[in-house]
Formats: structure tokens, sequence, C-alpha cells
């Protein structure tokens, strides 16, 4: 197993560990393997709250799969923080242990509760930060958790003595679904443990075997013939698990919990972000002032006149633009440049009159019809490019106006 870390137990961790999850407490691997139970749950926020954190992002929300392993918290939580007693309720009595299922990665977050539930909120950021700076830490914080890969969550689970958890939530064997459930769950990628892995769990505990007095070491036992008989014991097929009402309701009650802190720990995160925001400064959303050229074209008989005007929409927060060092002389230089404009728009719009009397006059001379088609095609071109840059003169103009009438708008 790859090392994720240099000398990853140098640094400094709470003394107070959880005594019920040391090996001498801990279940054989096997039950631990039964515990296991899938969970899906949707993760969301407030509508005010999504985007201000990495866990609010919005591909950090909504539907999550994952798998979870129940596992018991002290009694006395007294001095802690992170399990710190809240008004009508009491503390809990277990935490999860989550692996999400797209990725297979493992709740770090969920590691350093469960290992030292009287960690201090200044500890418990420290780890964190400590783990987000590993490259094999996911960047991406869902629920409010700090996810690593599962080579490292067997490291880190080493440093909090509860490797013997963590090797049964990655264990190869199917993870059980949620009883009565119709949910269609996904399961986490199936990690192989190498030799090594296998190594640090316990031996298996011996159990006490009924035996009749007298009866041989290692004689089998006599079946009944009516069992001999049974169809399923005789082509040794297993029998199906029986699962009683009580246990629906604990795996029910367990996959609620589970949910819960999910969306606790999501909630914590939402609503420290947005304390930040409140108390630091927001990011202010950048706001843009339009302009509209709106022009008319009128035609009256033979005469054709041109209306060109100006729309203005003004943002909000159009208090914050910069103000002008003179806006008395860039009003005056605006009004005479708006004066030129309309000056040379109204000159254009009477042209196409003078220009097509005068057209009248020379096709009394000319003799070549199409020659005076021509000219009147390139005449009526000139005065369309004159239309247009006259426009875009007026738009200029109007650019500067806002700049100088911003101080008295305000």
């Amino acid at each position: 197993m790859a090392s994720a870390s240099p000398e990853p137990s140098k640094r400094p961790l709470p003394t107070k560990r959880n005594n019920l999850l040391a090996p001498a407490e801990t279940p054989p691997h096997e039950d631990l393997i039964a515990r296991r139970r899938l969970g899906q749950t949707d993760l969301k926020v407030k509508p005010t709250q999504v985007g201000t954190s990495n866990a609010t992002k919005p591909q950090n929300l909504g539907q999550f799969d994952y798998a979870h392993l129940r596992a018991p918290l002290p009694k006395n939580l007294k001095g802690s923080e992170i399990f710190a007693p809240q008004r009508h309720t009491p503390n809990p009595e277990a935490y999860f242990l989550m692996r999400r299922s797209s990725d297979g990665f493992i709740s770090a977050t969920g590691m350093f509760k469960l290992a030292f539930p009287w960690a201090l909120h200044e500890q418990e950021q420290a780890e964190r930060d400590y783990i987000k700076s590993l490259p094999s830490s996911s960047q991406d914080e869902v629920a409010g958790n700090v996810w690593i890969s599962e080579t490292f969550a067997l490291e880190l689970a080493e440093d909090y003595g509860i490797a013997t958890w963590i090797l049964a939530l990655l264990d190869p064997t199917p993870v059980r679904g949620a009883d009565n459930s119709d949910k269609v769950i996904s399961s986490p990628p199936k990690f192989i443990l190498n030799m090594k892995d296998k190594a640090h769990l316990p031996p298996p505990k011996e159990t006490a075997r009924a035996s009749t007095p007298g009866r041989g070491r290692g004689r089998p036992r006599a079946v009944s013939p009516s069992k001999s008989a049974t169809p399923s014991i005789k082509n040794g097929s297993p029998r199906k698990q029986r699962v009683t009402k009580a246990s629906r309701e604990a795996n029910a009650a367990s996959a609620r919990e589970a949910n819960a802190s999910l969306q606790d720990a999501l909630d914590k995160s939402a609503e420290a972000a947005e304390s930040e925001s409140v108390n630091g400064e927001k990011p202010v959303e950048e706001k843009k002032a339009i302009l509209k050229v709106v022009s008319e074209t009128v035609v009256n008989g033979t005469e054709e006149t041109t209306n060109t005007g100006l729309e203005f929409q003004f943002p909000g927060g159009i208090a914050n633009m910069p103000v002008p060092d003179n806006p008395e002389k860039m009003i005056a230089e605006a009004q005479e440049m708006v004066d030129q404009a309309l000056k040379i728009d109204g000159e254009s719009s009477r042209a196409p009159k003078r220009k097509a009397e005068e057209l009248d006059e020379d096709s009394d001379e000319e003799v070549d019809g199409e020659h005076a088609a021509k000219k009147a095609k390139v005449l009526q071109q000139k005065l369309k490019t004159e239309r247009v840059r006259n426009r875009a003169l007026i738009g200029v103009t109007a650019t500067l106006v806002i700049g100088a009438l911003i101080p008295y708008l305000v």
C-alpha cells in the first residue's frame, strides 16, 4: 500500500479516544460486514445558501448514494465540542462510517468524530486542513465531509486506532440494501484487500459449541430423518436469512440517523459559509448601463425623414460609478457634439429630396436611361452610409452624456 503522506502519525492528535472502537471491544469482522447498509439521501440547502461554499455547490447537492457502518459512541460526552449537547436533544449513541458510491471514497470527517468524540473544534479543523492538503483527498466536500481514497483511509485508520472498522467497510462482500425499500441504490466499487491489509484483521473469536458429554471430538451429530428429507437441505441450498420486524425497524432507524448526520454536516457547513459572507465583504454583482439607439424613418410623399433617439437603462448601483472631474465642461462639449450630429443628420434627411430633384433635371438632358439608374443607385448607397455614420456619432456622444449626467442622477 503506497504511502499517502510522509510520517502521518507525527502530527498531533487528541489524546482521548473512543475505547468502544478498540480491538478488544470490536465485534467479529463477519458481524461488522453484516451490519453494513446502503443508504440514499437528497442533500439540499436553502436557496440563498446554494453556491456559498464548496459543500453547497450545485454539483455537490441532490441525490447521494453511500454505504454506511454504524459505530457506537460513549455515553458521557461531557467536554466535547463536536458532539456538543443540544437543548431537548439527547447525546447521540452512535455515529457512522461512510463510503460514497460514486468512487468508493471514505469520509475522513466521520472517522475523526468516531475516533475522537471529545475533540474540540480547533482540533477537528486542524485535522481537516491537514487531510485536505493531501493529494489523496477529494476537493469536493460532499455533505460537508472531507472524502479520502481507500488506501489513505486505511493509513488514517491506523493513526486513529479503528483499522478493523475501516477494513469491514471496505470488505468486497456485497453490501446489504435497506429493508423494505423500493429505492434503487448504487453500491460503492469493489475494493480488493491485499495480504498486508488482511494482516490487520483480528483473529476470529472462538465461540463455545454445545457438546454432549461422552461424545467423541469431531464426531458428527445425527441428522433428523425429517430434516434430511427436506429438498433445500438435501441439495445444500443456503437458508434465506429471516428479517424480523424489530430488525426492520432498527435498520430503518439507522438509515434515518445516517441521513440526518449527513444533512446536519451539510447544514453546518452552509451556515458557516453564510456567516462568513455576512461578517465579511460580499462580492458586488457587476452592473452595467444599457444604451439603445432608436431610429425611425418617416416617408411623407417624396420626402424621407429619419428621427433618431436614445434610450437609457440605468442599473441600481449607478451611484458606485466614477464621477467626472469637470461635469459642467463635459456637458457643454457633449451638447455641442449632439447639436452637430443632429444638424448633419437633418441635412442627410433632406438630401434625398434635393438629390432627387437634381436627378430629374439631369434626366432630361441624359439620353442613356441606364446611366441615370446607375447614378441614382450610387447616390442612395452614399446616403445610407452617411446615415449609419451619423448614428454611430450619436452613440458615441450619448456615452459621453451618460458620464456627464451621472452626478445629477444620483
